[in-house]
């Protein structure tokens, strides 16, 4: 019962990884066409835009963020696997489960810290210091929506891994 419980959380922490990724592929779409413009403008009409070299730096912190959940869930991350063919199925099993347990850590962390300073920014009304003048803290949530989402995706892949079962998709 609650095993059936937790795996509609990791389906549903899948459904969501899937639409942050397609979003950043939106926002990666978005980037690549606007610099493209301001190339295009740039070379051509000698009126380079002041804004989408920023823009495109602080939503690229998205692109990462947003999709990097979903490349675990898919186990489109770098893995050194060298170590786990030379060893046997638990083994393999456990290294899996140790070493996504850290990185959950790791994640832990990251949503941590990244929410102090998204918070302090908020709290301090922290802005860029160039003519955008743009607010750190809509930056900032992407790192932590990004870390929340990693440690969720963590999570279920350490509960698949002990439950014996294929990663959850």
């Amino acid at each position: 019962m609650i095993t059936n419980w937790i795996q509609k959380i990791i389906k549903g922490v899948a459904r969501i990884n899937t639409m942050a990724a397609t979003l950043s592929g939106v926002i990666l779409l978005f980037i690549t066409l606007s610099i493209f413009v301001d190339v295009f403008l740039r070379y051509f009409f000698n009126q380079p835009s002041i804004w989408i070299t920023e823009v495109s730096t602080y939503l690229f912190l998205y692109v990462i963020f947003l999709g990097t959940a979903h490349a675990l869930q898919e186990g489109m991350h770098i893995r050194v696997t060298f170590l786990l063919d030379m060893v046997g199925e638990k083994t393999a099993r456990f290294i899996d489960i140790f070493t996504s347990l850290l990185a959950m850590i790791f994640s832990l962390v990251l949503l941590w810290q990244t929410s102090i300073m998204t918070w302090t920014s908020f709290e301090e009304d922290w802005t860029s210091p160039s003519m955008l003048n743009a607010p750190y803290a809509y930056i900032y949530l992407a790192m932590v929506l990004g870390s929340a989402l990693l440690v969720l995706t963590f999570l279920g892949n350490i509960f698949s891994l002990i439950n014996n079962n294929k990663l959850q998709n």
